[in-house]
């Protein structure tokens, strides 16, 4: 008999699946057997480091025996009260006196005909600065004539009609009358004769004067050129005395701290090696710079032989007291970790014990400590990052 072709494929699937149904009921059992080996495994932890030899880290520091090698990197150092200490240098300026020195201008408008002193020249008072040539001190030239006329013209009438009352022509009280007006034209001459000498120039014509130094010293500003127009409110020319100069310097308002009238100041120059002079500060002022924050100081010295220019650079350190209840140690001793600063302290024999303070600013390898510590204490000053490292291990 003959089997049909679709029955014939339905018996080969059949038999198909009936020979890998073991293998796969095998797989499934692996899998399942691998799971479970997988859950059950657990490694192993690795043994603690040892801490090194002669070291000991607990909750409250870390202790170093006798004999530990660590102390060959350890450097210990006092905390010390704090002293009188010169301050970073801060920039500064020399500066003319102003107590002697002089602005000087036209005391009426016109136009410059002669310009007789240069920037930075020697002049005696009286010396001729410059001239002007203005319709001004004709006018007042010519009143001061004009005033001397009517003078001259009153004194005589009142000597006309003195004579005349004398000889009974004249009532009494005509006298009186010439003698008032004789005494008012001699005000006006005084008056015109004043004018011109307020103006305190020399006559160098009808219409032109010459304005003079006011004082000895040198020119140091010159805003005048020949031919120039000028007003009396221009400032042309600055003489002063440079026996005497001032030293400028602006602090921020944190450093000004500490900084009084009478400080000793040290004063030296980029421009002048070798130079330096301690002076005390003259003045500080009571009023903050709203636009830079900054405090103006000022320091007066003597400057016989004129090495110290105005407007020449300088620097300026001051010997500042300190402030109550801080003390001072090395700045190596101050370990950091971003916000908190601290440092380790020797508790006892071996202990030391970290330790937070607030320090202050840095100084010649000296660090003012404000909080945290007490004079007397002893403190690492190098090393303390081995500690410090030691300890994170150990946490």
């Amino acid at each position: 008999m003959t089997i049909p072709a679709s029955s014939r494929s339905v018996s080969l699937t059949r038999a198909d699946r009936r020979q890998r149904l073991p293998g796969l009921v095998a797989a499934c059992v692996v899998s399942v057997v691998a799971v479970v080996g997988a859950l059950m495994f657990h490694r192993r932890v690795p043994d603690e480091p040892a801490p090194p030899a002669g070291m000991h880290v607990d909750k409250n520091g870390i202790t170093l025996e006798s004999g530990a090698p660590q102390w060959k990197a350890i450097k210990l150092g006092k905390v010390a009260p704090p002293g009188e200490r010169w301050t970073e240098a801060f920039p500064a300026r020399f500066r003319v006196d102003e107590a002697v020195a002089s602005r000087v201008g036209s005391p009426l408008a016109g136009r410059v005909t002669t310009v007789s002193v240069e920037l930075g020249q020697s002049v005696k008072a009286g010396a001729p600065l410059f001239a002007v040539a203005s319709p001004d001190i004709a006018a007042l030239r010519a009143e001061q004539q004009k005033a001397a006329v009517d003078l001259q013209v009153a004194r005589a009438a009142y000597e006309r009609v003195k004579a005349m009352v004398d000889a009974r022509a004249l009532p009494a009280k005509d006298e009186l009358e010439s003698d008032q007006q004789a005494k008012q034209a001699e005000l006006a001459l005084r008056l015109a004769q004043m004018k011109l000498s307020s103006l305190k120039v020399s006559t160098r014509g009808e219409n032109e004067f010459t304005v003079v130094a006011p004082r000895d010293g040198v020119i140091i500003e010159k805003n005048v050129l020949p031919g120039q127009q000028v007003t009396t409110d221009d400032s042309l020319v600055s003489v002063a005395e440079l026996d005497m100069v001032w030293v400028m310097a602006d602090l921020f308002e944190a450093d000004a701290n500490g900084v009084v009238t009478g400080t000793k100041a040290r004063v030296t120059s980029p421009s002048l090696p070798g130079f330096s002079l301690d002076a005390p500060v003259e003045r500080v002022s009571s009023v903050v710079d709203p636009e830079r924050h900054t405090v103006s100081v000022r320091v007066k010295l003597q400057n016989p032989d004129l090495r110290m220019r105005p407007n020449m650079f300088a620097e300026v350190r001051f010997l500042t007291e300190p402030t109550s209840g801080t003390v001072e140690m090395a700045a190596s001793a101050v370990v950091s970790d971003g916000p908190k600063q601290y440092a380790y302290v020797l508790e006892s024999p071996g202990h030391f014990v970290k330790r937070n303070i607030v320090a202050g600013a840095e100084r010649d390898g000296r660090v003012t400590v404000l909080q945290g510590l007490k004079a007397g204490e002893t403190v690492v000053e190098q090393g303390a990052v081995l500690l410090d490292n030691q300890i994170d291990l150990s946490t």
